[in-house]
């Protein structure tokens, strides 16, 4: 009996013992993350491939290097010639997958910097073939003991000060801790020890992240504002809740990101270290670590400034909240598809780096006892003085004359292909502020005209619209029981109006009095009319000299411009004057 009462009493063996239960999934969590799954791997955006997913495959078929990876059914394969390579490879953290010997190869020889991120966040990189020279890696292991580091530190503490106070100045509008961080670069200038430096430049962070924090709001769209932690939208210093001391557990998306752009930075620091010949872990101004490359964090702080600029331009979005996650302890990560947006930087970093890091080995050069010569792999800086010096020998010119037309004024033919360098790091994606829709951007511009995509851009107009009607009908009234006449209609507006109206007139009679070869009406709306729709207003008015509201009308076609605007209209719009017709001066009419 006690035995049956035993087995009633047990669970059933098919039956899960459940430990806890976690928030459940919403319905627009789920589609938030396979429409990121779809964007993310619907294209191909930028000279830097990102894999990442499941089932990635790094590999070479038939002398191409084959890019396979993906999610689920959202899968791509991509294939690159060694002539259209891309700049850099990155396996992003997390990915699943295989890495082939032979494609190792395949971008060592084409020279494609290969880099790999662990979920821990340790960086592997293998890129072209390194510089091998034991007398300046003695002179870098030699440096924390001897003036070469402190003059090393001291160029990239100066430098990474007098750029974090032209991001406060320039973007954040803080002149006043702007100051201070010109202040302390000055010290660090006059510093005789690696620790002044160090105490100089933990001052500095101090004033500077204090100024994120006043300033920086990160703008998410509207659609995702009720769906996310209310800390999320503004930067909560670098420092971490969860991991006391340390920034790398970021607890707010401003913090993921920029965990994120400084990996990627690091992982530059590391290529630029190891093809000049120096040591990516033996540090001056970072403690030594295992496993830790402290000299390519040393490195890294002068151009830390750039990264920031760049993460800022990532934070005034908007962003989605599909585009971070958050774990059980609150450390929150960017994902994709913003993980591949900010590896379209890693170029500029590379960039920014070389003069830096090459700066660094001739001062760490100097200091070796032995004759040792430092490349300039990363800039071409030699290579554009020798043809700057050849150019002026052959043209009998003194090469101060000729060194201010550039590396190549005499057009000399390059020795390969000519990969085109990026000195700032691309702007942001651009999307809707309502609900995150990609918005159309022209070819010859860098971002969309407008912010709003056509389904929000209606209800963003009555949203905004009604308000400020019924505020500027406030004012009207208020205005006018005051003075007893509306704004419009004060002796001031008054005699700025009449002046306006006759400044146009008398510019149209003088147009009508002395222009020759006038262009046909007709040709107007055939040719020029249709195409004001492509110009945006602010171009239309600083073209024509006349306000947006007139430039409105013309675009729309409820007014037609005066004749002597439409040659200026014609060459906004492309089109072509040398064919046009010429107009009957008898015909001509003042229309505007």
């Amino acid at each position: 009996m006690d035995e049956a009462h035993a087995i009633a009493a047990a669970p059933p063996a098919h039956v899960p013992h459940v430990i806890a239960l976690g928030p459940a999934l919403t319905a627009e969590d789920v589609v938030d993350r396979l429409s990121a799954v779809a964007d993310t791997y619907g294209s191909h955006p930028g000279e830097v491939a990102v894999v990442d997913g499941y089932g990635a495959r790094v590999v070479v078929e038939r002398g191409h290097l084959e890019l396979a990876d993906g999610l689920g059914e959202h899968r791509r394969v991509r294939r690159f010639t060694k002539i259209d390579a891309p700049s850099r490879l990155v396996v992003a953290s997390g990915t699943e997958g295989i890495v082939s010997f032979d494609a190792l190869r395949w971008c060592t020889k084409v020279g494609v910097p290969v880099a790999v991120l662990d979920a821990d966040g340790a960086a592997l990189a293998a890129g072209p073939p390194g510089r091998d020279d034991a007398r300046l890696l003695r002179a870098q292991a030699l440096a924390l003991y001897a003036l070469a580091g402190v003059e090393v530190s001291r160029y990239l503490i100066t430098t990474k000060l007098s750029g974090q106070a032209r991001v406060l100045s320039a973007r954040l509008d803080d002149e006043d801790a702007a100051s201070t961080l010109l202040e302390l670069a000055e010290t660090v200038n006059q510093a005789g020890s690696i620790e002044e430096i160090r105490q100089a430049e933990a001052a500095g962070a101090n004033v500077y992240w204090a100024a994120w924090e006043r300033s920086v709001e990160v703008v998410f769209t509207r659609r995702d504002v009720s769906r996310m932690p209310a800390h999320w939208r503004s930067f909560n210093g670098r420092r971490s809740s969860v991991n006391p001391g340390s920034p790398r557990s970021a607890t707010d998306p401003c913090g993921a990101a920029l965990n994120y752009a400084y990996k990627l930075a690091e992982v530059e620091s590391t290529l630029a270290l190891r093809r000049i010949g120096l040591s990516e872990s033996i540090g001056v101004l970072h403690a030594d670590m295992a496993g830790r490359p402290s000299f390519s964090c040393d490195v890294m702080e002068a151009i830390r400034p750039i990264v920031d600029d760049h993460v800022l331009d990532i934070v005034k979005g908007p962003l989605q909240k599909r585009m971070f996650v958050e774990d059980a302890r609150g450390v929150v990560r960017c994902v994709a598809p913003l993980t591949h947006q900010l590896a379209e930087a890693m170029p500029a970093y590379a960039h920014a780096l070389g003069p830096v890091v090459e700066h660094v080995a001739s001062l760490l050069a100097a200091s070796s006892p032995y004759d040792v010569t430092v490349p300039t792999v990363l800039s071409g800086a030699k290579h554009k003085a020798a043809a700057r010096r050849r150019v002026a020998a052959e043209h009998g010119a003194s090469a101060e004359t000729r060194s201010r037309q550039g590396p190549n004024p005499g057009g000399i033919a390059p020795r390969g292909r000519r990969r085109t360098r990026v000195t700032t790091p691309p702007l942001p994606a651009a999307s809707c502020q309502g609900c995150g829709a990609a918005l159309p951007v022209e070819p010859d511009r860098a971002r969309s005209r407008r912010g709003w995509c056509d389904t929000c851009l209606p209800e963003r107009r009555a949203e905004v619209d009604r308000p400020m009607q019924r505020a500027s009908l406030a004012h009207a009234a208020a205005f006018a029981k005051a003075t007893g006449s509306r704004p419009s209609h004060t002796p001031e507006a008054a005699a700025a109006r009449k002046a306006r109206n006759r400044e146009q007139a008398l510019a149209q009679r003088a147009w009508d009095r002395e222009a020759s070869g006038a262009l046909d009406e007709a040709w107007y709306h055939e040719q020029v009319a249709p195409r004001l729709a492509t110009l945006s207003l602010p171009a239309i008015a600083r073209g024509t000299g006349v306000s947006t509201s007139a430039a409105s009308k013309w675009r729309a076609g409820r007014a037609v411009p005066h004749p002597r605007h439409w040659g200026a209209l014609a060459q906004l719009a492309g089109v072509d004057l040398s064919g046009s017709p010429a107009r009957d001066p008898s015909t001509r009419k003042m229309i505007n």
